[in-house]
């Protein structure tokens, strides 16, 4: 009775939307409208506006925005946070397979050394991709790795078929060490989702789905190989090409909901504008993986963006480290990331 009456509700809101465009809408209540234009919640507002700028082909994106202020506690916010690409760019930090601390015997493919002998804090991001060592390897949860620390993290393997140095040829100390030579964006929603479901075998499945829809299949099955030139990357690129700098004229943005072919495919939300700025490439690449796969629909059913963005902004104001459906990491009591599982 009460999905009824609040379905009929939102109808009566619709018809009289449809009858006088009014004003700008912004709410700020428990419940989204989707009759408005734009959705508060928690100091974070949803851009529901329709504009064809954020749309291309079977993707869209819904940007995010923050009040100023909406993470400073006490007069202090977060610190300035570096990405993992950003990382693998600075002398003196490293990912290598996994050192032995104590007496712990834990299999080495699901875990990293990180070393950070910068004077950066450096955030890992769950479905952050890196290529080399004795296999590729997906972050498998969100993490900062502060200055002048080592760090064991946990991973989950994105290249089946490998499991020795990616340089045949280098030297057997290079080989102990077995660092990484990379960065590979964020990867695609369907691979980010067995990640949090914490299964391995769920993992590479997930990425033999993504691999085989992008034309991109190799001999050690490495997610990595979606960089293979072929007609799929050529659609991959066009998403990039058209969505860069889309966020450029938009200092407070913060986040975005990802829709493709109808279906909400990723809620990502920041606590620095600039933090999000660094990430939205990366970020961009796993939802173009996601949508060159597929050809758009003749007609897309309108999705639940409001609801999606509801249920991961709520965590902003929330204690709870997250649900079946959204997650929250944070840093000294601040969050620092909120999304879609």
């Amino acid at each position: 009775m009460k999905k009824f009456a609040l379905f009929a509700c939102f109808a009566a809101l619709f018809l009289f939307a449809c009858g006088d465009s009014g004003p700008e809408v912004k709410l700020s209540t428990s419940e989204p409208d989707p009759a408005a234009q734009n959705y508060a919640v928690a100091g974070l507002q949803l851009q529901m506006n329709a504009n064809s700028a954020w749309q291309y082909q079977n993707l869209r994106l819904y940007p995010v925005t923050a009040e100023p202020g909406a993470q400073t506690v006490d007069g202090v916010g977060l610190p300035l946070l570096k990405t993992l690409a950003d990382a693998m760019n600075l002398p003196g930090f490293r990912i290598t397979e996994r050192k032995q601390f104590g007496r712990s015997e834990d299999a080495w493919y699901n875990a990293l050394t990180v070393q950070n002998k910068t004077d950066e804090t450096i955030f890992l991001m769950s479905g952050d991709v890196v290529t080399g060592g004795n296999q590729d390897r997906v972050i498998a949860y969100d993490d900062v790795v502060l200055p002048g620390t080592v760090k064991n993290i946990s991973v989950f393997c994105v290249e089946h078929g490998r499991s020795s140095y990616y340089n045949p040829s280098a030297s057997e100390s290079e080989k102990q060490v077995a660092a990484f030579r990379g960065y590979y964006n964020v990867a695609s929603p369907q691979v980010r989702k067995a990640v949090h479901s914490g299964d391995q075998q769920g993992v590479w499945n997930a990425v033999a789905s993504v691999t085989s829809a992008n034309d991109a299949e190799s001999h050690t099955d490495t997610y990595a190989a979606l960089e293979t030139e072929n007609e799929k990357k050529a659609k991959r690129d066009a998403y990039l090409r058209f969505f860069d700098g889309k966020f450029a004229d938009m200092p407070n943005a913060v986040g975005m909901v990802a829709v493709c072919n109808g279906k909400v495919v990723g809620v990502d939300i920041f606590g620095q504008p600039d933090l999000f700025r660094r990430q939205y490439k990366a970020l961009l690449h796993g939802y173009a993986a996601e949508a060159a796969a597929t050809e758009p629909a003749d007609e897309m059913p309108e999705p639940n963006v409001a609801y999606a963005f509801h249920d991961v902004a709520s965590l902003a104001n929330s204690e709870s480290k997250g649900t079946d459906f959204a997650g929250r990491f944070e840093l000294e009591g601040r969050w620092v990331h909120l999304y879609k599982k």
